[in-house]
């Protein structure tokens, strides 16, 4: 049997599944900032899946905001919302990792997840029906 390898944009998804997994764990074991900066990361690989179907990259991660309001957002691909969850959980990634009087806890945790999980779901839909 032949298997078929998976593409760029099946890559960056089984990633970002991942990623969702461990903020999932984090977020149980207490481990709200990691949650939160897992769960960035979860979204931010499902855009990077986004772009890698149409044959883009980006090399930041406002790089990776731009291109997504450009080539998903404004078209109406991707409903505004994720747009403006993107910059925010961005933000808030930012934060978890930099700041350190910065405090999350359990339902910031909760509301990131709930937000990786949406676009991500989104995400799959759109490639999906490509």
């Amino acid at each position: 049997m032949t298997e078929t390898p998976l593409s760029s944009a099946e890559l960056e998804i089984v990633k970002a599944r991942r990623l969702l997994a461990s903020a999932e764990y984090s977020a149980g074991g207490g481990f709200h900032e990691d949650a939160v900066s897992r769960a960035y990361y979860a979204v931010f690989h499902a855009c990077c899946a986004l772009l890698a179907s149409i044959g883009r990259t980006v090399r930041t991660h406002d790089g990776l905001r731009a291109v997504i309001g450009e080539h998903f957002v404004r078209p109406g691909k991707l409903p505004v919302k994720f747009g403006r969850l993107l910059a925010r959980i961005a933000a808030d990634r930012n934060d978890a990792d930099y700041n350190c009087a910065a405090s999350f806890g359990a339902q910031d945790a909760t509301e990131c997840l709930d937000a990786a999980r949406e676009l991500l779901d989104a995400v799959e839909t759109l490639l999906r029906d490509k």
